[in-house]
């Protein structure tokens, strides 16, 4: 009996230094891997596109949604809505502080609104109306937020190429 009472004990302090070890290895790797999470949150603040290079990329789709809606292309007409409302979204996520982007609610969203509304009714004349009115509200918007030197104007070429629209 005390045999099995030793041999109970040894046993039992055995398997606590195994946890005891597996506690501090577990311990460890969760301290490496906050380390690495907060190096790897830095290195995403500094790696964020700053709201010009956002703003250039909407540049591009407000170009090519322009000669998209003149070919009455409307499928492309859509994605070039979309991916100026996903970049204006992302601006808001990233730049949230910046007053720029506390007007696109006001000033570009209800004219992207109203450009969706012609791309649903595949309407040219309504298209074109609309997307006047996109361009004056992103003068606007740079008027009231100190841009005004970046002066957007309907397009006369398309910025590419090789698309055809």
């Amino acid at each position: 009996m005390k045999f099995s009472f030793l041999l109970i004990a040894i046993l039992f302090l055995i398997g606590c230094q195994n946890d005891r070890t597996t506690l501090n290895t577990l311990q460890s790797e969760i301290n490496y891997l906050n380390i690495k999470n907060d190096s790897l949150e830095k290195e995403i603040k500094n790696i964020k596109p700053g709201l010009g290079d956002l703003m250039m990329g909407i540049q591009i789709h407000h170009n090519k949604l322009y000669f998209a809606g003149m070919a009455a292309n409307w499928p492309l007409a859509q994605f070039e809505h979309d991916e100026i409302m996903e970049t204006l979204k992302q601006a808001e996520l990233i730049e949230k502080d910046r007053s720029e982007v506390q007007l696109f609610k006001a000033m570009i969203y209800p004219q992207l609104d109203s450009i969706q509304l012609a791309i649903k009714l595949k309407n040219g004349g309504r298209f074109t109306s609309s997307f006047s009115s996109l361009t004056s509200a992103c003068n606007n918007c740079h008027t009231n937020t100190k841009y005004s030197f970046n002066r957007i104007v309907i397009p006369e070429h398309p910025p590419y190429s090789n698309q055809e629209f």
